[in-house]
């Protein structure tokens, strides 16, 4: 194999190796995102609960 052809594989080998990194990072991104809004979510349902028995409380 020539000299250019090595290059030219090398390029690509680490072009491809970047474009894996870039997704693996979005794909981790996206996940933590995912897990703040349900823990986000999980805790406005909480805050709900606690406001419903304080109301329930209060109006006994």
């Amino acid at each position: 194999m020539s000299s250019s052809n090595q290059q030219q594989n090398a390029n690509r080998n680490q072009q491809q190796n970047q474009q894996n990194q870039q997704n693996q990072n979005q794909n981790q991104n996206q996940n933590q995102n995912q897990q703040n809004q349900q823990n986000q979510n999980a805790a406005q349902q909480l805050g709900g609960a606690g406001s419903n028995q304080a109301n329930q409380n209060s109006n006994r």
